[in-house]
């Protein structure tokens, strides 16, 4: 199942090998584990590495922050022109905009450099002798590259994990001037690499699925990393994030209709059973806010913006992460159970490969340690659905079909007549 699409056509296929011909198509999955492992720890060094990026700074590699940085620039740089009278403004705020306007000249100097920084470092990617993991995710707001970064940082620091001399294309280290080089620069990370791990985050993007696909139909793995949300923990850390956070994820879960999920709902109505008064009462509060004080990354006048709407507030964000834990759990049942691309087949072979979801860095790690040195596991099952079935090779860690081998012989028969013939 694993190298093969049809258990008949693997018959005729291997009937009448030999043993030592049967090792030589088998070779990728008889590999011993051992073997793996220490071929992986007997690589030579990187020659060059990589100069990391700090992690409160790797949003500044993306191509959102010169637009915000230079926006709120030059509206400070405005109301220092025309002074305080022409903006209403009384003298004490006026006298903390000259601050203000030095803090954004020094944030874009220091944005700039960390993009020439980001520029060579794909430029070193580009030299590196093995690429063993893509990650694939989708970054705009600065919380996603934070958030990205932790998951990097603490996956690839696994005890199991970081003897092994892996190289990674970390998207938070690097940056292209230019959006079709990085297109090429990424379709050539994804070749390269033997395997993807698929950030599922709050929002999904072309980009970042296209590359699940692109990993899939190459007969690749795909891990796809899908966090649970503890509540507490989550509500702590969200409470940090910058206003427009709120203001953002609230309106994308409005319009993916989270709030009236059937299992979400009725929990946001025993928290609050106004919750939707609230996030409006918070909408509202925000919007004046806005017109006042219009700087987003000014982080003390946002602090203290919470501190004043501290009931409306701490109501806001812990109605987010209900809504937040029912939307990773929605996903993660997506692609376990519903989403028929999930499965996709190697675009050579015809071999069905599926997506292997964990839902925390520990599994993940596992998971990605075993296919690395060849060490997973399976279950075999044969799942009857109507008037057929299929058969299914199921991952032990992340319970997901690895392979699959349908009983729908009028499929099969299509499938297999037609698929390897050459057009």
């Amino acid at each position: 199942m694993l190298h093969f699409g049809n258990f008949r056509f693997a018959y005729k296929q291997l009937i009448k090998k030999s043993e030592a011909e049967l090792d030589e198509i088998m070779k990728d999955y008889i590999a011993l584990p051992e073997a793996k492992r220490n071929a992986f720890k007997d690589r030579p060094a990187k020659s060059v590495s990589i100069k990391e990026i700090d992690r409160d700074k790797t949003w500044y590699t993306g191509y959102i922050a010169p637009r915000v940085i230079k926006r709120e620039a030059d509206h400070v740089s405005k109301l220092l022109e025309n002074g305080a009278s022409a903006f209403n403004l009384p003298d004490s705020e006026f006298e903390d905009l000259v601050p203000l306007g030095e803090m954004y000249k020094e944030m874009d100097a220091d944005r700039e450099q960390k993009a020439r920084q980001a520029i060579k470092n794909t430029d070193i990617y580009l030299t590196w002798d093995y690429m063993d993991v893509y990650v694939a995710t989708s970054m705009r707001a600065r919380w996603e590259f934070e958030e990205t970064a932790d998951f990097i940082t603490s996956l690839f620091d696994r005890p199991q994990l970081k003897p092994l001399k892996l190289r990674w294309f970390d998207p938070t280290q690097s940056l292209c001037a230019d959006r079709i080089d990085k297109g090429l620069i990424e379709g050539l990370m994804i070749k390269r690499a033997y395997c993807t791990v698929y950030m599922a985050q709050e929002t999904d993007t072309m980009g970042k699925d296209s590359e699940l696909a692109a990993t899939l139909a190459q007969g690749k793995p795909v891990i796809a990393y899908v966090p649970f949300i503890d509540k507490d923990k989550h509500a702590l850390k969200i409470k940090t994030y910058p206003l427009d956070y709120f203001k953002i994820r609230s309106l994308i879960l409005q319009a993916e209709g989270m709030f009236e999920d059937e299992k979400c709902k009725p929990e946001l109505q025993a928290y609050d059973p106004n919750f939707e008064e609230t996030i409006n009462e918070f909408h509202e509060e925000l919007a004046e806010y806005r017109k006042k004080q219009p700087f987003s990354l000014w982080q003390e006048k946002e602090d203290k913006f919470k501190d004043q709407i501290k009931e409306v507030f701490e109501r806001m964000y812990r109605i987010l992460t209900i809504a937040e834990f029912h939307n990773f759990e929605k996903r993660a049942r997506t692609l376990r159970e519903i989403h028929p691309l999930a499965l996709q087949v190697d675009l050579k072979t015809g071999v069905t490969n599926g997506v292997l979801v964990v839902r925390n860095v520990e599994d993940c790690a596992g998971l990605l340690h075993r296919i690395l040195i060849n060490s997973l596991t399976f279950t075999i099952k044969h799942i009857v659905k109507g008037a057929s079935g299929i058969t299914v090779l199921e991952e032990d860690i992340s319970r997901c079909p690895f392979r699959a081998v349908t009983d729908y012989e009028k499929l099969t028969n299509s499938f297999w007549n037609f698929y390897l013939v050459t057009p």
